[in-house]
């Protein structure tokens, strides 16, 4: 059983949701570049997963207002809480093991 993750701050919520995304879309690009590897070897490499998910959130956080106007979203960087979504991208991680 899984229990719900509960994300108190909007800006933090709309953070996640696009950083879910952009991770996946890297970790789709990267496993076909690097289709031989096994992704539950890199999924378990913290020497490759910390920089993976730290790319993936310096992406979003420079890109942020774009990203939230693009969409109709307003979003304020300054009250994301980082470590709050680098724990749930680790989580969210888990959706790629094979």
């Amino acid at each position: 059983m899984s229990k719900e993750t509960v994300i108190e701050n909007k800006s933090t919520e709309l953070f996640y949701d696009l950083a879910c995304r952009s991770f996946s879309a890297s970790w789709n690009m990267f496993m076909e570049v690097n289709g031989d590897g096994d992704a539950n070897n890199y999924l378990d490499d913290p020497d490759f997963m910390s920089p993976f998910i730290i790319h993936v959130i310096d992406h979003i956080q420079n890109n942020f207002e774009r990203f939230t106007t693009q969409e109709g979203n307003c979003g304020d960087i300054h009250e994301v809480n980082f470590e709050q979504v680098a724990a749930l991208l680790v989580g969210h991680s888990e959706h790629f093991r094979k």
